[in-house]
């Protein structure tokens, strides 16, 4: 009855379900740890991202107001843009004294990527433009609201803003003269210089976004071909100037890298800029982990126009995912010696209870399992009023086929009547080996007839067996049933009496 096989014992199963869900629940620890630290450092890299690009952008903030306060500020300066708004009709030649006057100031600020100098009159229309100074004369104060801002409040601006032409940081400040406002002077960063003083201390690789609809609605239409459209966020588009150079730098973060990060987070990027979030993705391209950080670039409505973009190899996030991958390796070869010595162990136990409960030629029950069942039995009996019943049967001349062909083959018959016997017993009987070639089957709630059909049906199926080729095996049957103020020592003497009856009728044969 005693499966003596270890996987199908209950404590066996238990423990091993055990072992894995602590082992499960260890790697989603570790797992949400691993997570936690990559959101801390993706954070922090954000986080130190806009802190240096605010570095810069104030850096140059203070560099134009030198500037604006030694030279643009001048009484020249503002006497010659006085007398461009005063005097109409010679306007143009104000315009060439201007530009003569501040080409040699202008070659340095390009020098420093500032790729405007604008000069605008009070009511907004355009007087200079240093880096296309044959476009002059456009209003700007419906497509500029920054120049709007400063010449009607008369105070600086500084802020992100697209243009006609270019893009732009731009601090621009409003200029006065002879105690009234006369114009406005601009000076707008290109985000070339961040990209490449972000490249310079940090490595990786820049881009520059602006959305869509900005540049179709600010730019003049022959100057939207200074931006290149976006195959991964479709509503922007990327600066080309930045664009290009990132095309031909030199770095560790190559435009293939770039693209794979982007295709790997294409739903994450639409969702945070239709959002107008500052963000930051990560993936794993070739072996290493790198980060895209997003920096939101506001406008004067406070709205996102657009994002600066740095890609970098990440060796936090490196490290952080080879340890966990190292941890997994490690808690899979824990488990897996855990899920060994633990089939060992029951294994073992399992082997021993085998041994304990089951003989060991046969594999069938042995006496003390027997007597243990014959007991539990005897008990049940008494207390429920059941009926069983016990069949003893040996193999008949049992000690002549050893002496004649062997004890092999012997063991042989005794093995073969086992597995023929546990085949035609039901699963509620038990069957084991008594000792020496003498067998018993103990029936529960069987009467002595039924005990008595069962045992001719098995001495039939043993006449029945080819054991050997050279002689018949049978074998003789004893069987009794439990009677009132019986006790076990009384049942099987009177079976065994029934067998001894059997076999002096002849053998082969059942007596009860």
């Amino acid at each position: 009855m005693q499966k003596p096989i270890f996987f199908s014992n209950k404590y066996y199963l238990v423990t091993l379900i055990l072992v894995i869900i602590v082992f499960v629940v260890f790697i989603l620890f570790s797992y949400t740890e691993k997570t936690e630290e990559e959101q801390f450092f993706l954070n922090r890299s954000l986080e130190r991202l806009n802190s240096e690009v605010e570095v810069i952008l104030n850096t140059y903030n203070i560099a134009a107001d030198a500037v604006f306060n030694n030279i643009l500020d001048s009484e020249k300066i503002k006497r010659i843009i006085y007398y461009g708004w005063e005097f109409e009709d010679r306007r143009d030649n104000y315009r060439h004294y201007l530009q003569a006057e501040l080409e040699p100031l202008y070659e340095d600020l390009k020098r420093y990527h500032v790729r405007q100098l604008h000069i605008h009159f009070k009511d907004g229309s355009s007087f200079l433009r240093m880096h296309r100074p044959e476009t002059y004369g456009d209003n700007l104060f419906d497509v500029r609201e920054s120049i709007k801002y400063v010449n009607t409040e008369e105070r600086k601006f500084v802020g992100f803003e697209e243009g006609r032409i270019f893009n732009g940081y731009r601090y621009i400040y409003p200029l006065n003269y002879n105690g009234e406002h006369l114009a406005s002077v601009e000076f707008s960063l290109s985000f070339q210089a961040v990209t490449e003083l972000l490249k310079d201390n940090f490595g990786g690789a820049n881009a520059f976004i602006i959305k869509n609809e900005l540049i179709e609605e600010t730019v003049f239409k022959e100057e939207q071909s200074n931006y290149l459209n976006s195959s991964i966020i479709p509503e922007y588009s990327y600066d080309k100037e930045i664009y290009n150079n990132l095309l031909k730098a030199e770095s560790d973060v190559n435009l293939n890298i770039i693209r794979e990060i982007n295709q790997k987070n294409q739903k994450e990027l639409a969702a945070q800029t239709a959002a107008e979030n500052s963000f930051v993705v990560s993936s794993r391209v070739d072996g290493s982990y790198y980060t895209g950080s997003f920096i939101n670039i506001k406008g004067i409505d406070g709205k996102t126009k657009a994002y600066l973009i740095s890609y970098q190899e990440n060796d936090s996030l490196n490290f952080i995912n080879q340890n966990f991958f190292t941890t997994i390796i490690i808690s899979m070869i824990f488990l897996i010696l855990t899920i060994i010595l633990l089939t060992i162990i029951f294994s073992s136990n399992n082997r021993l209870r085998f041994l304990a409960h089951n003989d060991q030629l046969t594999g069938v029950s042995n006496r003390h399992h027997l007597t243990e069942v014959l007991e539990r039995e005897y008990d049940r009996s008494s207390r429920y009023n059941n009926s069983f019943s016990l069949i003893i049967f040996d193999i008949d001349h049992f000690k002549s086929i050893n002496d004649n062909f062997g004890h092999d083959q012997g063991d042989f018959i005794l093995k073969e009547l086992s597995r023929l016997v546990k085949k035609n017993i039901r699963k509620s009987d038990y069957f084991g080996r008594w000792g020496g070639e003498e067998f018993i089957v103990i029936a529960p709630e069987s009467s002595l007839q039924d005990a008595e059909k069962f045992a001719e049906k098995l001495r039939k199926e043993i006449e029945e067996y080819n054991f050997m080729e050279k002689r018949k095996v049978t074998a003789s049957f004893g069987a009794a049933e439990i009677k009132n103020g019986d006790n076990i020592d009384q049942l099987i003497k009177r079976a065994d009496d029934a067998l001894y009856r059997a076999k002096e009728k002849g053998r082969n044969r059942v007596e009860v």
